[in-house]
């Protein structure tokens, strides 16, 4: 069985960096209306919003890496590690 989960650091504008523990991270590029996975920048904000809403913010990479190594260090399990996504677009 997998566990399909990981730490991601989202990048979007400003720079600004969120970290959070995720599960499924390949519903970032599902698209409800077309039923289909898309790259297209408006679903994925969007999705993006709804997954990493609540998680902390940092305005400095090294910051949000070192919290995520920490984040890490919570899970038995990582199937992904930590991983980084960027989205040009403001959160």
């Amino acid at each position: 069985m997998s566990a399909d989960n990981g730490i991601y650091i989202l990048q979007t504008e400003g720079p600004e960096f969120r970290v959070m523990h995720c599960q499924g991270i390949d519903n970032l590029s599902w698209d409800n209306v077309n039923s289909c996975d898309t790259e297209e920048e408006d679903v994925l904000i969007v999705n993006a919003r709804d997954m990493f809403k609540g998680a902390p913010v940092f305005s400095e990479e090294d910051k949000a890496i070192l919290f995520a190594h920490k984040e890490s260090q919570e899970y038995m399990i990582l199937e992904y590690g930590v991983q980084s996504i960027t989205i040009a677009r403001k959160f």
